[in-house]
């Protein structure tokens, strides 16, 4: 291990940014303007949803000693969105192609699988579509035991739980995948009444384009708006069901081919819930592809996010595992960047909020860091964060978010300027 990181992070210099797939990719993004208004989806997504448009917030110099090397490092707070993730985003970008086709008013069960943040993302958004769609979900055994207090939340929420033999985070293959092939035999069995979202796209490719397009026309756009172009940009993004990955990097890609996109992976074994380790991920046919699109992959032990996340508690930045992972990952490319003697942006996510991990946290924070869980901090930091979600939803909908105005007056510019 080398500070912190295991040595086995891969170096893909990424030279072919003209390659089949991600020009495939980016036409397959893009095909989805002819059946959707983006503009309207964006606007829709947040004055009436409260999904997108969260500000960029940099890391504080405490934390990021290369900063006065001119290497800054920012985040997104993807945990201001509604249903406290950046899976609202790719939630809100499905209902809004299935509300777009009628089916919302003609079924009343929608079926999903996956850790929780897209469940909880796409229960908190059906509230305000359709209150009458009921939510089903399939989760593993053991996230059902050791994530309790996510569950009896969705439950409360009317959210239908249903455990399976699966592991933690679900895959296409059915060692791991039977969490995803019970919910879509959920819709096979009642199609008339019922709708699975696939955001993994096994059995609907479909919907793993949607998910991905979620972060392409809405999160990429508003990180491309934020950092100007004169800035050299570097993006850190963790592999899970890839959306964000794949839409993002794909955008940037686009719009920016010099900018340099970093992958995470976890340790095999490991818990940042959210992540996947290679094992995990090499299961996907579609992994080799999906890894053209960055520079640098890097496997982010537990012990580096754990310790990473609590500095992020330190700064009163509401963080879970993951989030550790994000910023630990920013902070490896930064080191490089200072060897090289190079300046840049880095921009990274903390993907969602500590809010129901506490059991999670209770159980491998002692386990990973050795040090007992502060319940304390954990509730001072989980009341901080639904304060800061509940004021950016409210300004989103009153249309006084400062990012929505700018991006409305930009685009308006730019067709009247055609």
């Amino acid at each position: 291990m080398v500070n912190g990181f295991v040595p086995h992070a891969i170096a893909q210099t990424m030279s072919k940014i003209n390659s089949n797939y991600l020009s495939k990719t980016i036409g397959s993004l893009q095909s989805l303007k002819n059946r959707f208004e983006i503009s309207q989806y964006r606007l829709w997504s947040g004055k009436e949803l409260g999904v997108g448009y969260t500000p960029l917030r940099e890391i504080p110099k405490d934390m990021n000693p290369y900063a006065k090397n001119n290497i800054h490092i920012f985040y997104k707070p993807e945990y201001l969105n509604r249903g406290g993730s950046g899976k609202g985003r790719s939630a809100s970008f499905m209902l809004s192609h299935y509300k777009k086709l009628g089916l919302l008013e003609k079924v009343n069960k929608i079926t999903t699988a996956g850790f929780g943040n897209f469940i909880r993302s796409l229960a908190e958004l059906l509230q305000i579509v359709n209150p009458n769609i009921v939510s089903e979900a399939y989760m593993g055994n053991i996230l059902v035991d050791e994530n309790r207090d996510l569950v009896n939340h969705l439950k409360n929420q009317g959210v239908i739980i249903n455990g399976c033999e699966d592991n933690r985070c679900p895959t296409g293959d059915m060692d791991r995948g039977k969490a995803i092939a019970y919910a879509y035999l959920r819709e096979v069995m009642d199609p008339s009444h019922t709708i699975f979202l696939d955001q993994h796209g096994v059995f609907k490719p479909y919907d793993g384009l949607l998910n991905a397009a979620g972060y392409y026309h809405s999160l990429a756009q508003e990180i491309l708006y934020q950092i100007p172009e004169t800035s050299n940009l570097f993006y850190v993004n963790g592999e899970g069901t890839r959306g964000s990955l794949v839409g993002v990097a794909t955008r940037i890609k686009e719009e920016r081919p010099k900018a340099d996109i970093v992958g995470l992976r976890q340790e095999e074994d490991g818990h940042l819930f959210g992540l996947r380790s290679k094992s995990q991920l090499g299961k996907s046919e579609t992994l080799g592809n999906v890894e053209e699109l960055c520079n640098n992959i890097y496997e982010i032990p537990d012990e580096t996010a754990y310790s990473t996340m609590n500095k992020l508690w330190e700064l009163n930045i509401p963080a879970t595992p993951s989030g550790g992972s994000y910023v630990a990952g920013a902070l490896r490319k930064a080191e490089e960047l200072k060897k090289k003697d190079m300046e840049g942006t880095i921009v990274t996510l903390i993907f969602d909020s500590i809010e129901y991990y506490k059991n999670i946290l209770d159980i491998w924070m002692p386990k990973i860091l050795g040090k007992k869980f502060d319940y304390d901090t954990f509730e001072t930091l989980r009341s901080y964060a639904f304060k800061d979600r509940s004021e950016h939803i409210k300004e989103l909908r009153l249309g006084q978010n400062r990012l929505l105005r700018r991006m409305v007056e930009s685009e308006a510019h730019a067709r009247f300027s055609a």
